[in-house]
């Protein structure tokens, strides 16, 4: 029994807050005092929005800048750099002036002047830049309001590879990037204090229970609701499948971490009072049969130790759920472009993972034609999942969602979203 509580006791340390949690490190900047080009009102006010939301997420180490030259901006890059080294967070919030040139993405320090674009590599911060001082951490998020209008372009040689708006997509392995507009579009700096962006990510950012991975799609949802669909974020996502999640549900995880210490020391000490007290603490628990059949095994024989398939019992308790057999077939098609280009498509579960995972595997699917999926997918409770096909600026369109639910059998469901029509089948196998 003292092994029992020795272990009942450390996971009680554990679970005690201390300085070794995670660690989650922010660095937010907001350029609105432009030397040479427009000013813009709202990153002053989005940045401190935008830092008191991080610290409500649980960043413990946030750095607020503004107004950057373009030596203060790598000054701040660099040494951010070195906070982001090991810790399992790292996120940059950038609002100001950006453009795309040469074909790449520049954030634009306060002091440029950007006569030419050649200039850009003197004066701007490219983004390949920005994105390195994350690396070092386990998780990274990049975050970019400054999809703006190119102010300096008009000013350009002719013949010029500038665009005049917005800022391109990028593919990036690792983080998670989230642009306030879709390639090619800009961002606006909304009629009130903050632009809608920036207070669609302080509200999402300190909300429980939202993974990482979801966070750019809720974003999305948000502006586009309060621009009346004009414009809509864009996300580059390269990153793990396993959720993660910034503010975890209120004592959820806790909670579940002291079960599986809990019910470690009750195999470890393999006793009824050990037992017990597990059951008495979870008695809904994923172990509470196996701890039941521990008590009922003792009482017949106290000296009977604990079989092999008790001992290294460490699975849930509860069902499987088996997604297979899934088959979409294209009914309908518009054709991407309006020319019957073939729709691009993949799925996305609200786990967070993506089949496929990479955008070469993507399915090409023409009116008529079928898509049968060669995977089964496992769960350990009822999800859903999104049909999706990518458009042709670098984002990617809602076709339908499927709620699978927890009754087993095979069905078929109709999506008709984005002007398509699809049939999906699969089969539901609950174990």
């Amino acid at each position: 029994m003292t092994r029992f509580w020795l272990v009942l006791f450390t996971t009680l340390f554990l679970l005690a807050p201390t300085g070794a949690e995670a660690r989650k490190v922010a660095l937010i900047i907001g350029n609105s005092d432009y030397a040479n080009t427009s000013h813009l009102v709202n990153p002053a006010n989005d940045i401190k929005l935008v830092a008191a939301s991080a610290r409500s997420a649980g960043f413990d180490d946030v750095t607020v800048a503004a107004d950057l030259a373009v030596n203060e901006f790598q000054k701040a890059m660099r040494d951010f750099r070195a906070k982001a080294e090991g810790a399992d967070v790292a996120m940059v919030y950038y609002a100001g002036h950006g453009i795309e040139a040469q074909g790449k993405n520049w954030l634009i320090p306060t002091d440029a002047q950007l006569k030419s674009d050649l200039d850009l590599p003197y004066e701007a911060i490219n983004l390949d830049r920005l994105m390195e001082s994350v690396s070092g951490a386990q998780i990274r998020m990049v975050i970019l309001d400054s999809c703006r209008n190119n102010p300096f372009g008009r000013s350009w040689r002719s013949g010029t590879r500038a665009v005049q708006t917005g800022l391109a997509g990028v593919e990036a392995d690792d983080v998670l990037v989230i642009f306030a507009a879709a390639p090619g579009q800009t961002a606006a700096d909304g009629s009130g204090a903050n632009s809608p962006f920036a207070t669609s990510l302080a509200k999402r950012l300190p909300q429980p229970d939202l993974p990482v991975q979801l966070l750019g799609g809720a974003i999305r949802d948000d502006v586009l609701a309060a621009t009346g669909g004009l414009q809509r974020p864009f996300v580059s996502a390269s990153i793990t499948g396993t959720p993660v999640y910034l503010v975890p549900r209120p004592g959820a995880a806790n909670r579940a971490a002291m079960e599986e210490l809990m019910w470690k020391g009750a195999l470890a000490d393999n006793s009824i009072s050990a037992f017990k007290s597990y059951l008495a603490e979870f008695p809904a628990g994923k172990y509470a049969a196996q701890a039941s059949d521990g008590v009922a095994r003792l009482t017949r024989d106290p000296k009977a130790p604990a079989p092999a398939a008790i001992t290294a019992a460490v699975r849930p308790a509860g069902p499987q759920y088996i997604l297979s057999n899934i088959r979409v077939d294209c009914v309908k098609l518009t054709g991407r472009l309006g020319l019957g280009l073939p729709d691009q498509l993949f799925l996305r579960f609200n786990t967070g993972e993506r089949f496929p995972e990479g955008k070469s595997e993507i399915f090409s699917i023409k009116k008529g034609e079928s898509w049968v999926v060669d995977k089964a997918f496992s769960f350990d409770q009822p999800v859903s999942f999104q049909l999706r096909e990518f458009d042709d600026i670098g984002g990617s369109d809602h076709i339908g969602t499927v709620d699978l639910g927890s009754e087993p059998g095979t069905f078929t469901r109709t999506l008709t979203g984005d002007a398509s029509d699809y049939r999906v089948t699969y089969t539901l196998t609950v174990g």
